[in-house]
């Protein structure tokens, strides 16, 4: 990608910096440009040109926080890949718990299983008629009823309801020291572990 270099005018800067409560001195720039000696096309363009700038500035700016949440998604899946892997690991050695000098500990969670009950609608129209709607269908009043035992076989004539098993991976968890300087490795030797 190509580095710009970018030089802020001073009106350039008037603009990109202007607020409500400055709005005299914003006033102040646009009669400094407008009065001075160049030519008007030349006005035109410095005024232009540093409108432009800010659309410009929003769209980079636009671009990182798009790049930013991207690596963030990247770092999240990351982490939950290392902490279930590291599980995985200490599970194979047998360890639940390894107590550190400036970590407290680490834990190894054990896995767990749930199971949740899941709505796939076969018929909406049917449902909405019944009275399972906000201004669409409220799949969670159709699921309210279905575990009262309201509406059961009217809802299982127009919705499947099925059992799901959600299993949750064991994970690591770092537990920290309760101290002010949590920061770094604090000079401890690292173990290579290749």
């Amino acid at each position: 990608m190509e580095e710009k270099k970018y030089t802020r005018y001073r009106f350039e800067a008037a603009l990109q910096d202007a607020n409500e409560y400055g709005v005299q001195h914003l006033v102040d720039e646009y009669v400094n440009v407008l009065e001075s000696n160049k030519p008007y096309q030349s006005k035109c363009d410095y005024i232009g040109y540093s409108l432009l700038a800010i659309d410009e500035k929003i769209a980079l700016l636009d671009n990182e926080i798009s790049a930013l949440k991207e690596y963030k998604q990247k770092l999240k899946g990351a982490k939950d890949l290392a902490y279930e892997v590291g599980a995985k690991v200490f599970q194979r050695y047998g360890i639940s718990k390894i107590e550190g000098a400036g970590i407290s500990s680490i834990t190894s969670s054990v896995g767990s299983e749930t199971t949740k009950l899941e709505l796939t609608i076969l018929d909406e129209e049917a449902l909405i008629q019944q009275g399972f709607y906000k201004k669409i269908l409220d799949e969670k009043k159709v699921m309210e009823a279905y575990v009262q035992g309201e509406y059961k076989e009217f809802i299982l004539q127009h919705a499947k309801v099925e059992h799901v098993i959600y299993i949750k991976a064991p994970r690591l968890r770092v537990n920290k020291r309760r101290s002010s300087n949590n920061s770094g490795y604090s000079g401890l030797d690292v173990p290579d572990v290749a």
